[in-house]
């Protein structure tokens, strides 16, 4: 698959592509303080192979941190799920695929009601790996930003566009989205994909172990040995748009969780 990492005039904005025939779509959900180009050259790609795809730019992101600076996990799951709706309304059978917050965000969404039919998760964030995590909700009041956690990718011609400064209020919202979704992932009834860099700067390994021991229903666990956090735009990107073509065209084989009577 031909993968053109050619950016646009615009390259932090939304990018859909509803036009085909397709009984399938692809919802791709960006991390934090990263925006939509880094899943656009993967959803083109997708896109080429003739399945609807929309990439959204989340409340508070590919403008300024100060912009995000209002915004919360609320926002971002809220826009998530309204795409997710969309999609649905169309399409037999809709994937969504995250890269780090973007995977948390997956995971939610199948987690509740009206769960996409498979999710494939990139390096997804279930903890914030700071020692200073348990203090957000004190340290919000203290100071307004840190330093980015954007830019990990091994390829040198990459770039996110993340923002320079993490705004600490979203972060703390994120924190403490984390504890219920980590308690909550039980509640994921659909085929999950987990692909894994095999050097992350963001996410530790515990998100991993996390993951094998809380699903119901154990992920395929795919390894992306050449690529840092943000893998979508590094060196495997061609290894993650072929699992979410997979993930298109596999037949779901888990019941949906009101199939399921939960």
């Amino acid at each position: 698959m031909e993968i053109d990492f050619t950016l646009g005039a615009d390259p932090t904005a939304a990018y859909r592509s509803l036009d085909s025939d397709s009984a399938s779509a692809v919802l791709f959900l960006h991390g934090l303080t990263g925006s939509p180009v880094s899943w656009v050259p993967i959803a083109r790609a997708i896109a080429a192979e003739g399945v609807d795809v929309s990439v959204p730019q989340l409340p508070g992101h590919g403008t300024s941190w100060q912009d995000m600076d209002s915004t919360g996990w609320s926002d971002w799951l809220g826009e998530a799920r309204t795409e997710l709706g969309r999609l649905q309304a169309d399409h037999e059978r809709v994937v969504v695929a995250g890269l780090s917050m973007g995977g948390a965000l997956a995971l939610a969404l199948a987690a509740a009601e009206g769960a996409p039919d498979e999710i494939v998760v990139v390096n997804p964030a279930l903890y914030i790996d700071s020692p200073f995590a348990p203090l957000l909700p004190v340290l919000r009041h203290v100071v307004r930003t840190i330093p980015s956690i954007g830019g990990d990718i091994a390829h040198p011609d990459r770039d996110e566009y993340a923002y320079e400064r993490t705004p600490v209020g979203p972060l703390a919202t994120f924190h403490r989205a984390l504890r219920t979704l980590r308690d909550d992932l039980w509640k994921v009834t659909r085929p999950v994909t987990a692909m894994v860099s095999g050097e992350d700067n963001v996410v530790s390994p515990r998100t991993l172990r996390a993951l094998r021991s809380n699903l119901p229903h154990p992920p395929r666990i795919v390894a992306l040995r050449r690529s840092r956090h943000v893998a979508t735009l590094d060196f495997d990107a061609n290894t993650i748009a072929e699992a979410v073509l997979r993930a298109v065209s596999t037949e779901t084989t888990v019941p949906r969780q009101s199939e399921t009577g939960e």
